[in-house]
C-alpha cells in the first residue's frame, strides 16, 4: 500500500523530519525493520516505498538504480534502528551479504561516528572509531570478492573534515592492500587515514570553509595542522609510529617540497607516502567551498604532473586502482 505524507510547513520542515540513506546499504531479502520512503520529484512529499516488515528483493534494488534512485529516506527518529541494521551487516554479514553492501554500510556507520567525534572535538572517540574502521576496512578490501569500483560508488563527497577523513581512510586501505601490505598493516593504515587530519579540528571553520583566497597568516595556520594533530596524539600508546607519521607527514613530499618540515625521500614514513597520494586525490575530487569537484581523470593528470612529490610505486598503483572505474 502506498501512503503519501505531506507537510503544510513547506520543504524545509518536511526534510527536517527525514534523513537520506544510501540504496547501496540495502540487502535483498533482508527486512530492514524501518519504513522506507521515496521523495517525489517536486521534493514536497514522501511516499512510502516499503513498510518495515516487508523484505526487499533484488529486482526492487535493480529497478531503483535503473531509475537513478540512489537514496531512500527514513524518519529521523529511526536513525538508531538504521545504525543497528548497518552494524549487524558489518559485524555479522553472513554469506548472502555482498562485499559492496558491507562497504556501503561501513561508510555510513563510520561517517556517523566520526561526525559526532569531530563535532565534539573528542580525540579519544576519533581514535576508537579509527580502530573499528581499520579492522573492518581491511577485512573488506582484502576480500577476494572486493571490487574498488563498489567502494568508489558508495562514498560521499561533501565538504566536511569528517567526510574527507573517512574517504582518505578507505582509499588508503585500498592502496595499501593493492601495494601488498599485510591485512594487519592495512587495518592500521586505514585507521591512520581516519585521524590524519585531526589537527584541523583546531582551525576555525571560517578558515577551512573560506571561499576566497587565504591570507598568509591563514595559510600558515592551516599548514600547522599536521603538527597540531601529532601533538594531540603522540602520547597515546594505542597508536603506532606509522599512524603518527601519517598525521605528521601526510603533506611532506618525497622531493622535499612539502610541509611542515620539508623532509624528503626515505625520511618520510611509507604509510605517510600512501596517505599523501590518496589525500590529494580525495581533496581534488570532492566539493570545496571555493571550487566544484574535479573529474577523477583530471585529478590523476594533476597527480601525474606533480609526480616528483609522490612515491612512484604508490602513485602508479593508485592510477591502476582508479583506472578500473572506466573499465566497469
Amino acid at each position: 500500500m502506498s501512503v503519501t505524507l505531506q507537510s503544510s510547513g513547506g520543504k524545509d520542515e518536511l526534510v527536517s523530519g527525514y534523513i537520506p540513506i544510501s540504496v547501496s546499504t540495502l540487502v535483498p531479502s533482508a527486512i530492514v525493520g524501518i519504513d522506507l520512503f521515496q521523495v517525489e520529484r517536486d521534493e514536497q512529499r514522501y511516499v512510502l516505498y516499503r513498510e518495515s516488515d516487508y523484505p526487499l528483493e533484488q529486482t526492487d534494488l535493480v529497478k531503483l538504480r535503473s531509475r537513478g534512485v540512489n537514496k531512500l529516506y527514513i524518519r529521523k527518529d529511526e536513525q538508531p534502528s538504521y545504525q543497528t541494521y548497518l552494524r549487524e551487516m558489518i559485524d555479522n554479514p553472513g554469506s548472502d551479504v555482498p562485499v559492496s553492501a558491507r562497504a556501503g554500510a561501513l561508510n555510513e556507520v563510520v561517517r556517523d561516528l566520526l561526525e559526532s567525534a569531530f563535532r565534539e572535538g573528542d580525540p579519544d572517540a576519533s581514535v576508537d572509531t579509527a580502530a573499528y574502521l581499520g579492522e573492518q576496512t581491511a577485512d573488506i578490501v582484502c576480500n577476494d570478492q572486493f571490487a574498488s569500483v563498489d567502494l568508489f560508488r558508495v562514498l560521499h563527497h561533501d565538504y566536511a573534515t569528517f567526510t574527507h577523513s573517512a574517504n582518505v581512510a578507505f582509499y588508503a586501505g585500498m592502496l595499501a592492500a593493492e601495494v601488498g601490505f599485510s591485512q594487519a598493516e592495512v587495518a592500521l593504515i586505514s585507521s591512520g587515514g581516519l585521524i590524519h587530519d585531526l589537527g584541523k579540528l583546531q582551525i576555525p571553520d571560517k578558515i577551512l570553509s573560506k571561499p576566497g583566497r587565504l591570507t598568509e597568516q591563514e595559510f600558515r595556520e592551516i599548514q600547522m595542522h599536521p603538527v597540531t594533530g601529532f601533538r594531540q596524539l603522540v602520547h597515546r600508546e594505542d597508536l603506532t609510529e606509522g599512524q603518527l607519521m601519517m598525521v605528521y607527514q601526510h603533506h611532506e613530499r618525497v622531493c622535499g617540497g612539502g610541509y611542515p618540515v620539508g623532509i624528503a625521500g626515505d625520511e618520510i614514513h611509507p604509510w605517510a607516502k600512501v596517505c599523501a597520494v590518496v589525500d590529494v586525490f580525495e581533496a581534488l575530487t570532492s566539493n570545496r567551498p571555493y571550487r566544484t569537484p574535479m573529474p577523477k581523470r583530471r585529478a590523476l593528470e594533476l597527480l601525474e604532473h606533480e609526480r616528483e612529490g609522490y612515491e612512484q610505486e604508490f602513485l602508479e598503483c593508485w592510477k591502476k586502482i582508479t583506472n578500473r572505474l572506466w573499465q566497469n
